[in-house]
């Protein structure tokens, strides 16, 4: 599987590509922290979950401190914004 920009790839390594599926799959829908990792299987606990979030927007946002796609609904955990 592939993420691209336009006609450039980005390499996302499995705990991205992972969690930017589940996200897929609930576009829309804010995932909490706690099912985010259980469903993309990241086991280390949820500041791993947070840190594999922003290396993700770090490849995928224009600006990764205001994020577009993939956002932070608080109390709620992160949705991914498809619009």
């Amino acid at each position: 599987e592939e993420l691209r920009r336009g006609d450039t790839p980005i390499h996302l390594i499995a705990a991205e590509t992972s969690l930017l599926k589940v996200l897929a799959q609930h576009a829309g829908t804010a995932v909490k922290r706690g099912d985010l990792l259980r469903l993309s299987r990241i086991s280390r606990g949820e500041r791993t979950g947070d840190v594999q979030v922003t290396r993700l927007r770090r490849k995928i946002e224009d600006d990764p401190r205001l994020p577009r796609f993939i956002q932070t609904a608080r109390g709620a955990g992160y949705l991914l914004r498809t619009d």
